[in-house]
């Protein structure tokens, strides 16, 4: 059973009701759509179900993830992927093993499925954490989460800690939830592109123009995002470095430059990409460890980066050593054939997908393909094996398949502490440029200043902007605003 989800983003669940994010739409009650159809009626843009007796989720929604490992005496915790002692290879061919050609098809598409027979729940690859987890499901258990600055603030501290400490906030966070089963582990963060394009629309997304800079926050934001001290062995929560590579624009329609980012191919000299483009991702996987790429939905001189093997193999995992699981952007697979025309046919596209190394497809279009490529002779079952293999290693290494350790023991008052209230106003603080203070002009004092007017349209900007990659439930839902500051 999945609760109406009004405008793709997920509910709150309260009192065993699914309400609708109240930044979005007038907030209505709302039950899942399986309700008789006599019971349901439209109110609006939103849905509201008149309910007789009980609600179907008193005690809550169900977990979005389930360790099957866990359940003693369980056949699941008896098959060797569960056996914690064995290589993790090991333990992930024996997984692969007893998935059906249908479940692996499946499985390439970032909602996953779930697998009964494994004791899975459906995984959902896709969550964000630029400043904050990114849409986790909000309950009575799970209310709010802190919301910090973005990159292109704390990045102007040039402090190399409070990089770390914020991701690493944001990383036990996001665990916490998990833990209280209302997030998921793996994390499309951080956006290591340059911002050297002022009228691009994601420069707040990274730390800015600088190659070097840029490289020194990813590899601080991944360290604190993926390590938890009380338990080296595991990754706390998944960073994936995006976009890969040279995704700096949104679209143009300037001259000779046109087009958008889903169709546009960036020509770029080997020595630029290599020095400026490319080096923040080298330093994600060299000094980082991430253990997730992004490729983009951009060309690079004439490939589609998800089915470019040059960026994906020879660079990132040959060159680099990169060990993790490669994502598409969402619909970039499908891109590769509907908007760069790189293949003659749909099934081509898949097998230069899959033989790059794209190991989990946002979108659907390998999905949607593989059984027809490989009807074609263009792919094999091996082929989707290989990429299987990434996905299910990361998740060991998420502990998903692994005994009850330290990081199933963080809990939900770490969210929203004083600690992480602290952090969050800190890294605000620290990215402000201060002008000189003449005359000791600042701070004003209250009985001589008067009226404060605080103009323009980013004034009252705080509630709008704090889901864009963000939590928009910040701690107590408080919103604050340039007027707060004033």
């Amino acid at each position: 059973l999945k609760p109406f989800r009004l405008n793709a983003f997920r509910p709150i669940w309260l009192g065993g009701i699914a309400w609708p994010r109240s930044s979005l739409a007038p907030v209505r009650p709302m039950t899942s759509l399986t309700a008789p159809m006599s019971r349901r009626r439209w109110a609006g843009h939103a849905v509201v179900v008149a309910v007789l007796g009980p609600c179907a989720w008193a005690a809550g929604p169900p977990p979005l993830m389930v360790n099957p490992c866990q359940k003693a005496g369980s056949t699941f915790s008896a098959m060797a992927f569960c056996n914690a002692s064995l290589p993790i290879e090991a333990r992930v061919a024996d997984l692969i093993s007893r998935l059906s050609l249908d479940d692996k098809i499946k499985l390439m598409d970032r909602n996953g499925v779930a697998l009964p027979k494994l004791g899975l729940n459906a995984y959902n690859w896709w969550e964000e954490s630029t400043h904050g987890i990114s849409p986790p499901r909000n309950t009575e258990k799970t209310p709010w989460e802190t919301n910090f600055a973005f990159p292109i603030t704390t990045s102007m501290s040039f402090n190399r800690s409070l990089w770390k400490a914020t991701a690493q906030q944001i990383g036990r966070e996001a665990r916490a939830f998990a833990n209280a089963g209302d997030e998921f582990s793996t994390f499309w963060t951080p956006v290591v592109n340059l911002a050297r394009e002022p009228r691009w629309g994601r420069n707040l997304e990274t730390p800015g123009e600088d190659p070097h800079l840029t490289s020194e926050y990813a590899r601080h934001f991944i360290h604190g995002l993926q390590e938890a001290p009380e338990d080296p062995g595991h990754v706390l929560g998944s960073a994936c470095c995006k976009h890969y590579v040279a995704n700096e624009m949104e679209g143009a329609n300037e001259g000779a430059a046109q087009g958008d980012r889903h169709s546009f191919d960036a020509k770029v000299d080997m020595r630029d990409l290599v020095d400026s483009y490319m080096l923040p991702f080298q330093a994600c996987v060299e000094q980082g460890q991430v253990t997730s790429l992004m490729c983009s939905y951009n060309a690079v001189n004439g490939v589609p980066s998800c089915a470019n093997d040059w960026l994906l193999q020879t660079v990132a995992r040959d060159s680099w050593g990169f060990d993790g699981a490669i994502v598409s952007d969402c619909d970039a697979d499908d891109d590769v054939y509907s908007r760069h025309h790189y293949t003659a046919t749909p099934e081509e596209s898949v097998k230069k997908i899959l033989d790059a190394g794209t190991d989990v497809d946002c979108g659907g279009f390998v999905t949607q393909h593989a059984k027809s490529a490989m009807s074609q002779g263009l792919i094999t079952e091996g082929d989707l094996d290989k990429r299987l293999f990434y996905q299910f290693r990361l998740r060991m290494r998420l502990g998903h398949f692994d005994p009850v350790g330290p990081l199933d023991r963080i809990s939900m008052e770490e969210v929203c502490s004083p600690y992480a209230l602290a952090l969050s106003r800190d890294g605000a603080a620290q990215g402000a440029t201060l002008l000189k203070n003449d005359a000791g002009a600042l701070p004003l004092q209250k009985p001589a200043a008067g009226a404060v007017a605080v103009i323009g349209p980013n004034g009252n900007l705080s509630e709008s902007i704090a889901g864009y990659y963000g939590g928009n439930h910040p701690c107590f839902m408080k919103f604050w605003t340039l007027a707060d500051a004033a």
